[in-house]
């Protein structure tokens, strides 16, 4: 018998006006003991390590030590899939997810498909 995994939705939060109550509730849902981690990406950068980075510390997890091969975008995505699964989490929220390139988007669809987690973008702007 063949099983098909669906990952589970993706929830789009718009918040066109940039409220700060919905900032400061997704930061009060930071709850990492709960299964549930907000993660606010790194500005400035599009790089794939930075954002699985970022994932690792919202999990507050340790990074990479320096000198190790951290500018390897598949390795900080492995890891924070591990931990994911480890912990377990069960929801992911990304803050300023309108800021995100496709291809750090596809990162996460993938690493939602990969665990199951149930993925939160929050899109700051009035169009994403």
């Amino acid at each position: 018998m063949l099983l098909c995994h669906v990952p589970p939705p993706v929830t789009l939060v718009l918040d066109p006006y940039d409220d700060p109550h919905h900032l400061r509730a997704a930061l009060v849902g930071h709850q990492p003991h709960h299964g549930r981690i907000t993660v606010h990406p790194t500005p400035g950068t599009d790089s794939a390590t930075c954002l699985g980075l970022d994932v690792l510390a919202a999990l507050g997890k340790p990074l990479p030590t320096i000198g190790s091969r951290t500018g390897d975008g598949e390795r900080s995505w492995a890891m924070a899939a591990a931990w994911i699964l480890a912990a377990p989490t069960t929801h992911l929220t990304v803050l300023r997810a309108h800021l995100l390139s496709a291809p750090r988007l596809r990162e996460l669809l993938l690493l939602r498909s990969r665990t199951g987690v149930r993925l939160h973008l929050v899109c700051h702007r009035p169009r994403p």
